[in-house]
Protein backbone atom coordinates (compact mmCIF):
# COMPACT_ATOMS: atom_id res chain seq x y z
CA UNK A 1 0.00 0.00 0.00
CA UNK A 2 2.89 2.39 0.68
CA UNK A 3 3.84 2.29 -3.01
CA UNK A 4 0.32 3.35 -3.95
CA UNK A 5 0.49 6.26 -1.50
CA UNK A 6 3.83 7.42 -2.85
CA UNK A 7 2.68 7.22 -6.47
CA UNK A 8 -0.54 9.12 -5.90
CA UNK A 9 1.05 11.80 -3.74
CA UNK A 10 3.85 12.34 -6.24
CA UNK A 11 1.57 12.53 -9.25
CA UNK A 12 -0.83 14.90 -7.52
CA UNK A 13 1.95 17.18 -6.30
CA UNK A 14 1.43 20.80 -7.38
CA UNK A 15 3.75 23.74 -6.86
CA UNK A 16 3.36 27.49 -7.00
CA UNK A 17 6.41 29.11 -8.60
CA UNK A 18 7.74 32.63 -8.20
CA UNK A 19 5.43 35.49 -9.20
CA UNK A 20 5.06 35.68 -12.96
CA UNK A 21 6.93 32.44 -13.60
CA UNK A 22 3.89 30.23 -14.24
CA UNK A 23 0.39 31.43 -15.21
CA UNK A 24 -1.11 28.08 -14.20
CA UNK A 25 -0.31 25.53 -11.47
CA UNK A 26 2.27 22.94 -12.49
CA UNK A 27 1.18 19.31 -12.27
CA UNK A 28 2.55 16.01 -13.45
CA UNK A 29 1.80 15.65 -17.18
CA UNK A 30 -0.88 13.13 -18.05
CA UNK A 31 1.56 11.37 -20.36
CA UNK A 32 3.79 10.56 -17.38
CA UNK A 33 0.99 9.07 -15.28
CA UNK A 34 -1.07 5.94 -15.10
CA UNK A 35 -4.53 5.93 -16.70
CA UNK A 36 -6.31 6.64 -13.41
CA UNK A 37 -4.35 9.81 -12.78
CA UNK A 38 -4.66 10.90 -16.39
CA UNK A 39 -8.44 10.58 -16.19
CA UNK A 40 -8.62 12.65 -12.96
CA UNK A 41 -5.87 15.19 -13.62
CA UNK A 42 -8.08 18.12 -14.58
CA UNK A 43 -10.44 17.40 -11.70
CA UNK A 44 -7.67 17.55 -9.12
CA UNK A 45 -6.19 20.63 -10.73
CA UNK A 46 -9.61 22.27 -10.39
CA UNK A 47 -9.77 21.21 -6.75
CA UNK A 48 -6.35 22.71 -6.06
CA UNK A 49 -7.19 26.04 -7.69
CA UNK A 50 -10.52 26.19 -5.83
CA UNK A 51 -8.81 25.61 -2.49
CA UNK A 52 -6.12 28.16 -3.28
CA UNK A 53 -8.69 30.77 -4.29
CA UNK A 54 -10.82 30.20 -1.17
CA UNK A 55 -8.42 30.08 1.81
CA UNK A 56 -9.58 30.35 5.43
CA UNK A 57 -7.60 31.31 8.53
CA UNK A 58 -7.00 29.09 11.55
CA UNK A 59 -10.20 28.18 13.43
CA UNK A 60 -12.23 29.62 10.52
CA UNK A 61 -12.00 26.67 8.10
CA UNK A 62 -15.77 26.18 7.82
CA UNK A 63 -16.11 25.92 4.04
CA UNK A 64 -12.79 24.12 3.69
CA UNK A 65 -13.85 21.47 6.21
CA UNK A 66 -17.18 21.07 4.42
CA UNK A 67 -15.42 20.49 1.10
CA UNK A 68 -12.99 17.98 2.61
CA UNK A 69 -15.89 16.16 4.27
CA UNK A 70 -17.81 15.96 0.99
CA UNK A 71 -14.76 14.67 -0.86
CA UNK A 72 -14.06 11.98 1.76
CA UNK A 73 -17.67 10.80 1.57
CA UNK A 74 -17.35 10.67 -2.20
CA UNK A 75 -14.31 8.43 -1.72
CA UNK A 76 -16.41 6.03 0.36
CA UNK A 77 -15.09 6.97 3.80
CA UNK A 78 -17.15 6.96 7.00
CA UNK A 79 -16.89 10.62 7.96
CA UNK A 80 -16.98 12.40 11.32
CA UNK A 81 -17.01 16.21 11.37
CA UNK A 82 -16.48 18.74 14.15
CA UNK A 83 -13.37 16.95 15.41
CA UNK A 84 -11.41 19.45 17.50
CA UNK A 85 -14.04 22.04 16.45
CA UNK A 86 -13.53 22.00 12.67
CA UNK A 87 -11.49 18.86 12.00
CA UNK A 88 -12.69 16.07 9.71
CA UNK A 89 -11.97 12.34 10.05
CA UNK A 90 -12.77 9.75 7.41
CA UNK A 91 -12.24 6.00 7.84
CA UNK A 92 -11.82 3.70 4.84
CA UNK A 93 -12.00 0.02 5.83
CA UNK A 94 -10.86 -2.73 3.54
CA UNK A 95 -10.45 -6.00 5.39
CA UNK A 96 -7.62 -7.14 7.66
CA UNK A 97 -4.27 -5.41 7.72
CA UNK A 98 -2.43 -2.45 9.24
CA UNK A 99 -4.09 0.76 10.35
CA UNK A 100 -2.60 3.85 8.69
CA UNK A 101 -3.32 7.49 9.48
CA UNK A 102 -2.98 10.05 6.67
CA UNK A 103 -3.12 13.68 7.80
CA UNK A 104 -3.50 17.04 6.13
CA UNK A 105 -3.73 20.59 7.41
CA UNK A 106 -6.45 22.97 6.19
CA UNK A 107 -5.77 26.53 7.33
CA UNK A 108 -4.17 29.42 5.45
CA UNK A 109 -2.03 32.36 6.56
CA UNK A 110 -2.84 36.08 7.06
CA UNK A 111 -0.88 37.06 3.96
CA UNK A 112 -1.88 39.28 1.04
CA UNK A 113 -1.22 37.33 -2.15
CA UNK A 114 0.82 39.26 -4.69
CA UNK A 115 1.61 36.54 -7.23
CA UNK A 116 -0.55 37.98 -10.01
CA UNK A 117 -1.73 34.47 -10.84
CA UNK A 118 -5.22 34.08 -12.35
CA UNK A 119 -6.27 31.94 -9.40
CA UNK A 120 -4.69 34.20 -6.75
CA UNK A 121 -6.58 34.66 -3.49
CA UNK A 122 -8.42 37.92 -3.01
CA UNK A 123 -9.91 36.86 0.32
CA UNK A 124 -9.85 39.13 3.35
CA UNK A 125 -10.82 38.10 6.88
CA UNK A 126 -10.49 39.11 10.51
CA UNK A 127 -7.54 37.50 12.25
CA UNK A 128 -7.46 36.33 15.88
CA UNK A 129 -6.79 39.92 16.99
CA UNK A 130 -9.77 41.26 15.08
CA UNK A 131 -7.64 42.93 12.41
CA UNK A 132 -8.52 42.72 8.73
CA UNK A 133 -5.97 40.66 6.84
CA UNK A 134 -5.44 39.17 3.44
CA UNK A 135 -5.63 35.38 3.40
CA UNK A 136 -3.45 33.07 1.32
CA UNK A 137 -2.40 29.43 1.18
CA UNK A 138 1.22 30.53 1.32
CA UNK A 139 2.39 27.38 3.13
CA UNK A 140 1.06 24.74 0.76
CA UNK A 141 -1.96 23.46 2.64
CA UNK A 142 -4.00 23.68 -0.56
CA UNK A 143 -1.52 21.23 -2.11
CA UNK A 144 -1.62 19.00 0.98
CA UNK A 145 -5.42 18.79 0.81
CA UNK A 146 -5.36 17.97 -2.89
CA UNK A 147 -2.87 15.16 -2.26
CA UNK A 148 -4.95 13.99 0.71
CA UNK A 149 -8.21 13.87 -1.25
CA UNK A 150 -6.51 12.27 -4.24
CA UNK A 151 -5.12 9.58 -1.97
CA UNK A 152 -8.56 8.89 -0.50
CA UNK A 153 -10.08 8.68 -3.98
CA UNK A 154 -7.36 6.33 -5.24
CA UNK A 155 -7.76 4.05 -2.22
CA UNK A 156 -11.52 4.02 -2.54
CA UNK A 157 -11.33 3.04 -6.21
CA UNK A 158 -8.53 0.46 -5.90
CA UNK A 159 -9.54 -1.75 -2.99
CA UNK A 160 -8.30 -4.79 -4.88
CA UNK A 161 -4.74 -3.45 -4.49
CA UNK A 162 -4.50 -3.00 -0.73
CA UNK A 163 -5.89 -4.32 2.56
CA UNK A 164 -6.30 -2.71 5.96
CA UNK A 165 -7.83 0.45 7.41
CA UNK A 166 -6.95 4.02 6.48
CA UNK A 167 -7.88 6.93 8.73
CA UNK A 168 -7.93 10.25 6.85
CA UNK A 169 -7.59 13.19 9.27
CA UNK A 170 -7.92 16.84 8.21
CA UNK A 171 -6.61 19.13 10.94
CA UNK A 172 -7.68 22.74 11.47
CA UNK A 173 -5.47 25.51 12.87
CA UNK A 174 -2.09 23.97 12.11
CA UNK A 175 -0.59 27.43 11.73
CA UNK A 176 -1.91 28.36 15.17
CA UNK A 177 -0.16 25.31 16.68
CA UNK A 178 -2.97 24.71 19.16
CA UNK A 179 -5.04 22.93 16.53
CA UNK A 180 -2.94 19.77 16.80
CA UNK A 181 -3.24 19.57 20.58
CA UNK A 182 -7.01 19.94 20.33
CA UNK A 183 -7.50 17.69 17.35
CA UNK A 184 -5.18 14.71 17.93
CA UNK A 185 -6.98 13.07 20.90
CA UNK A 186 -10.32 13.66 19.19
CA UNK A 187 -9.11 12.01 15.99
CA UNK A 188 -8.50 8.88 18.03
CA UNK A 189 -11.97 9.12 19.55
CA UNK A 190 -13.65 9.76 16.20
CA UNK A 191 -12.00 6.77 14.53
CA UNK A 192 -12.29 4.34 17.46
CA UNK A 193 -15.83 3.07 16.70
CA UNK A 194 -14.48 1.61 13.45
CA UNK A 195 -11.43 -0.01 15.02
CA UNK A 196 -10.52 -2.51 17.70
CA UNK A 197 -6.82 -1.69 17.80
CA UNK A 198 -5.32 0.52 20.51
CA UNK A 199 -4.42 4.01 19.33
CA UNK A 200 -1.11 5.77 19.80
CA UNK A 201 -1.22 9.46 18.95
CA UNK A 202 2.50 10.02 18.58
CA UNK A 203 4.60 9.30 15.52
CA UNK A 204 7.16 10.69 13.15
CA UNK A 205 6.55 12.59 9.93
CA UNK A 206 6.93 10.64 6.71
CA UNK A 207 8.72 12.81 4.13
CA UNK A 208 10.11 10.76 1.23
CA UNK A 209 12.64 12.91 -0.64
CA UNK A 210 10.92 12.01 -3.94
CA UNK A 211 7.77 13.88 -2.95
CA UNK A 212 7.50 17.61 -3.44
CA UNK A 213 4.56 17.61 -1.05
CA UNK A 214 3.23 15.04 1.36
CA UNK A 215 0.43 14.34 3.73
CA UNK A 216 1.69 12.99 7.04
CA UNK A 217 1.18 9.32 7.84
CA UNK A 218 1.22 7.29 11.04
CA UNK A 219 0.85 3.56 11.35
CA UNK A 220 0.86 0.78 13.88
CA UNK A 221 -0.24 -2.88 13.96
CA UNK A 222 -3.93 -3.56 14.22
CA UNK A 223 -5.36 -6.14 16.62
CA UNK A 224 -7.46 -8.89 15.02
CA UNK A 225 -11.14 -8.04 15.20
CA UNK A 226 -13.40 -10.13 17.36
CA UNK A 227 -15.76 -12.43 15.43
Amino acid sequence: MSGGFATVLLLLACRQDAPGAQPEPTVAPASAADPWYASHRDEFLGLYTHLHTHPELSYQEVETAARVSAELKRAGAKVTTGVGKLGVVGVIENGPGPVVLVRTDMDALPVVEQTGLPYASKVKARDSQGREAGVMHACGHDVHMTCFIGTARWLGEHKDRWSGTVVMAAQPAEEAIGGLATCSPMVCTAASPSLTSPWRCTATRMSPPALSCTAEARSWPARPRSP
